[in-house]
């Protein structure tokens, strides 16, 4: 049995085997006209007003995180699709309206302090609280990239891909390059500003309509103190 078989749906969701690919080009230039008019998703559930100062850094820190990764994944899925469909297969106008309607360019971001953070936590079905005093980050993908990740790249994922031939836009090829820019942002703000980041989801454990990484936010002077009440 195919270990993809649990997820036949979602392809067929996508379609797989619809040809939206016979349209006329776009330029390239109009592709990254139409992304870069795209704003940053982040989401607040929290009333700054109520924050303490050490509260109010870790937020500011937490928001130039958030637009900065934003901004660093836009980039890079530019790059991304102009190798893509230089080498690999034409991107159609309705692709792109596709990519654009879906948000395939940007990530989404949820902010959450306090009562608000551990709803969310509970929503998320994971057994894990956040401090008061701290900060709740929720990561997700764009929907695409959240549930298709195993679609092509199989250059990158070998047996873990799943090649499609270049029949349909490979979800699995952008996820795998564009999951690093995650990784190596993080660890910058973590060695170069002070942000602490606790991870509450287990390695794995995703879930493709709400997040993929699930952070307890923190500044690391406030965590590595123990008066404080930090993990």
């Amino acid at each position: 049995m195919s270990p993809y078989r649990h997820l036949e749906r979602f392809a067929r969701e996508d379609g797989i085997k619809n040809p939206e690919d016979i349209y006329d080009q776009p330029t390239f230039e109009e592709i990254r006209q139409e992304i870069e008019k795209k704003r940053p998703n982040v989401r607040e559930l929290l009333d700054e007003r109520t924050l303490s100062p050490e509260q109010k850094a870790c937020l500011d820190k937490t928001r130039e995180f958030c637009n900065e990764l934003s901004e660093n994944f836009r980039s890079e899925f530019l790059s991304l699709l102009e190798r893509y469909r230089s080498e690999r297969r034409q991107i159609s106008q309705e692709i792109v309206d596709y990519l654009l309607e879906k948000n395939f360019d940007l990530p989404q971001f949820t902010v959450s302090q306090g009562r608000q953070a551990n709803e969310l936590l509970a929503d998320f079905s994971l057994d894990a609280e956040v401090k008061d005093r701290n900060l709740l980050l929720a990561f997700q993908f764009p929907k695409p990239l959240a549930h298709f990740w195993w679609k092509g790249g199989v250059d990158s994922w070998g047996d873990l891909g799943e090649d499609m031939e270049d029949r349909v836009i490979e979800w699995g090829h952008f996820y795998r390059e564009l999951i690093r820019e995650v990784w190596n942002l993080q660890g910058c703000y973590e060695n170069e500003e002070n942000l602490a980041f606790r991870r509450l989801n287990g390695i794995g454990e995703h879930d493709p309509g709400n997040f993929y990484y699930v952070w307890e936010m923190s500044r690391w002077e406030q965590a590595k103190n123990p008066n404080l009440g930090h993990n």
